[in-house]
């Protein structure tokens, strides 16, 4: 069992692969603050020990691991190029970070070994996303907290809507599911929760709009990988329409907003952290 075909860094071209890493960076840094600020919120407390599961080249998990200090944080992803990266530019800068190679149905972490699990854009992937959050149930100490962040094309927009954006994530959400992924994940988190046999499941939303990152960096987080994923010229070519429409005055410009669900659930046992 493996992350769904809808994403893997690595059979990203040279090319494609230099951009995905810009975009990945964008995509962890943008609003940094704003999600460290919200995880604390949601229970990742100050020493806290954490687990970052798909934690890519850990653009996010070595701030996170500022946060946990001594306790350490530790990022789990399949990507061998992506862990190098992750070793070579973010370990060195933080001394209580640390990288291994796993995945979201086989961690290779010992049972019970970290108070707070993080999953970011991750579980849309996930060909059996069930699976997965029994496999960050058996991480988590009783008592601690699992939290994933994803999307849910549902609720991703452009206002006035042009018709190469509604026409390449519908196209999208088509070609990931036939990959064995899921566009619509957001809205399923908290019943996924349920059938893991987690408690207090809450789910938090977060408005990120074209008003917080301008049209252009909105488009690049949340639309240009989608021609990828379609991989046709059809696709391209709808990308490329859309990334024009940064190049227009402002006020012409439409406005766009993704609604990112948090979804927190505790492992049953002592009070969570």
């Amino acid at each position: 069992m493996d992350i769904a075909r809808s994403y893997s860094f690595d059979r990203f071209g040279d090319a494609d692969r230099a951009a995905e890493l810009k975009r990945l960076h964008k995509q962890a840094t943008v609003l940094l603050s704003t999600e460290l600020a919200q995880l604390q919120t949601l229970g990742f407390t100050p020493g806290s020990r954490l687990v970052e599961i798909g934690c890519g080249p850990g653009f996010l998990t070595g701030p996170l691991s500022e946060i946990a200090g001594a306790a350490g944080a530790v990022g789990i992803d399949t990507s061998t190029e992506l862990l190098a990266a992750a070793k070579a530019v973010v370990a060195p800068a933080h001394a209580h970070v640390a990288f291994h190679p796993g995945s979201a149905y086989g961690s290779g972490l010992p049972t019970g070994s970290c108070d707070f699990l993080y999953s970011r854009l991750l579980y849309q992937h996930l060909s059996d996303p069930l699976a997965a959050l029994v496999e960050a149930r058996r991480i988590v100490r009783p008592g601690g907290r699992i939290c994933i962040m994803d999307v849910d094309d549902g609720f991703l927009t452009l206002h006035p809507c042009p018709e190469a954006f509604r026409r390449l994530t519908s196209r999208a959400l088509v070609a990931q599911r036939n990959n064995g992924g899921d566009r619509e994940i957001g809205r399923k988190l908290p019943t996924l929760m349920q059938g893991a046999g987690l408690t207090n499941i809450r789910l938090t939303t977060v408005a990120v709009s074209t008003l917080d990152l301008g049209l252009a960096a909105f488009l690049d987080i949340t639309t240009r990988f989608k021609a990828i994923q379609v991989g046709d010229a059809e696709a391209v070519q709808l990308a490329k329409e859309l990334s024009e429409l940064a190049n227009l005055p402002v006020h012409d410009q439409p406005f766009g907003v993704v609604i990112v669900f948090f979804a927190t659930g505790d492992v049953p046992g002592d009070t969570a952290a």
